[in-house]
């Protein structure tokens, strides 16, 4: 199913970029939300494999103006792009709110753990 592979890919995109490249979410919506108003789509679902190929597109567009660079298309990349991502993570102001209200120490610091998914 072609437009299923599309929305999966779009899906990863949007989320790689928001979560492990810290690419504000917003702005992918906007993308999506202007997509859908020039195709008549009230849902996400109701565009079709080629609108979601024009949303693709524009995302990768955003990625490379906001980063420099294009989105990156290798998997190890990717794979050690989120790792570092985590690691970053245990120092934000959330995480150390945690530990500080659960008396965690700050100096044990986190691990990362990789699974295969679909």
């Amino acid at each position: 199913n072609e437009r299923f592979a599309y929305d999966s890919y779009r899906r990863f995109v949007q989320m790689f970029s928001d979560v492990v490249m810290q690419i504000e979410k917003p702005k992918f919506e906007a993308i999506l939300d202007e997509v859908k108003a020039k195709n008549g789509a009230k849902y996400d679902t109701d565009l079709n494999a080629d609108n979601l190929k024009e949303v693709l597109k524009r995302f990768k567009e955003l990625y490379k103006k906001e980063k420099g660079v294009d989105f990156p298309q290798d998997p190890k990349v990717q794979l050690i792009e989120a790792v570092k991502a985590v690691f970053r993570s245990w120092n934000n102001p959330r995480a150390i709110t945690y530990r500080r209200l659960n008396d965690i120490p700050g100096d044990w610091g986190t691990a990362v753990n990789v699974q295969q998914m679909v």
